[in-house]
């Protein structure tokens, strides 16, 4: 053999090493983890996606979750309209409703916030002076009084009103206000509002700094599997099966963590220290404030959905009713709790 042959030989050998050990290096580094955007207006009842996170459930499906704060109803519908967002929690505004009219095909799919005994970070409170010794006599002190809230078109206004309905009075038997979450404590201690639909961390805030007393916690207004903020999924990664479905299923777990600790006291402290951290709010306003509901099982209840829209229509907030069935899609959380099981 030449020495040309010879110098062949081992270049060949050589370009074979490098190749075999490239292949070895490809086959140790794992893939990337899908980069997955979660949307919603912010605050602690984003708790399952913080969990989920914080206790790997999302990486041990290669999956990387990116909360997006968003300012607005609107603008969470309109980026999960483009597929730009592909998770969010939304609230029953008519606008999520009407998507579905404009062939917006988004997903609900599961609870991102709820209301069930002894889980309600969103109740009705007025100054303490008006709160008397029951909640009927209370509710006929408000009638004709100012209440604050969020706008006309939020779950939070359907509530109200079924509370004053119950206590034999009507839209037309109270004043309705917007006003600001963060603004709601000065304009009780101001008096320029008598009560106010609110919610946490701002409702620990009222209550804890005698601003505000609760009225009613709105809970016998929803039933079960009455989500006010639903999970909902972009139409595309509605279709890749695999990928929404594992997600489901480390949100669940995540939920399902937030459930043991907050309901039975497992690891609650360490929890709530998560959330605080994740959702930038002090850990007292979590650990003494008033714990929203996550459905550990992540259903959805579609009379409770339809009664909503219908109440926006006959506000003339929604043209006109959307089918619901179109809408829903519990198919994901199905999946989950046939691995899962139902929680206990």
């Amino acid at each position: 053999m030449t020495s040309g042959q010879l110098a062949r030989g081992a270049m060949c050998l050589a370009s074979a090493a490098i190749l075999a050990a490239g292949l070895r290096a490809s086959a140790q580094t794992p893939a990337p983890p899908a980069q997955i955007k979660y949307s919603s207006l912010g605050g602690a009842t984003d708790a399952g996606v913080f969990l989920a996170d914080a206790y790997g459930f999302f990486r041990e499906y290669d999956m990387a979750v990116t909360p997006v704060v968003q300012s607005s109803i609107p603008s969470q519908v309109a980026e999960a309209a483009t597929n730009a967002i592909e998770v969010s929690g939304i609230a029953l505004a008519p606008g999520l409703f009407a998507s579905v009219q404009r062939n917006i095909n988004l997903r609900l799919v599961g609870d991102k916030q709820s209301l069930r005994p002894g889980f309600s970070s969103t109740r009705l409170i007025a100054r303490p002076e008006l709160v008397k010794a029951s909640e009927a006599e209370t509710m006929r002190g408000l009638k004709g009084k100012k209440i604050g809230g969020p706008g006309r078109t939020s779950v939070g206004f359907f509530l109200v009103a079924e509370l004053f309905r119950k206590h034999g009075m009507s839209l037309d038997d109270f004043d309705y206000v917007e006003v600001q979450l963060p603004n709601q404590a000065a304009a009780l201690a101001a008096k320029a509002i008598d009560g106010a639909l609110s919610i946490d961390p701002f409702l620990s805030r009222a209550v804890q700094t005698n601003l505000g007393a609760v009225v009613s916690d709105l809970i016998e207004f929803v039933p079960e599997g009455g989500s006010i903020v639903p999970l909902v999924y972009s139409e595309q990664f509605a279709a890749n099966r695999t990928m929404a479905t594992n997600f489901m299923k480390a949100y669940m777990r995540g939920v399902r963590v937030y459930n043991d600790a907050i309901g039975k006291g497992k690891d609650r402290d360490k929890v709530i220290d998560i959330i605080a951290k994740a959702a930038n709010v002090p850990v007292p306003v979590i650990r003494d404030g008033f714990p929203a509901g996550l459905d550990p099982n992540q259903r959805l209840n579609k009379t409770f959905l339809n009664s909503i829209q219908t109440f926006y229509v006959e506000q003339k907030l929604l043209e006109r009713a959307a089918d619901i069935d179109k809408m829903v899609d519990l198919s994901f959380s199905d999946a989950a709790l046939r691995e899962l099981g139902e929680y206990r």
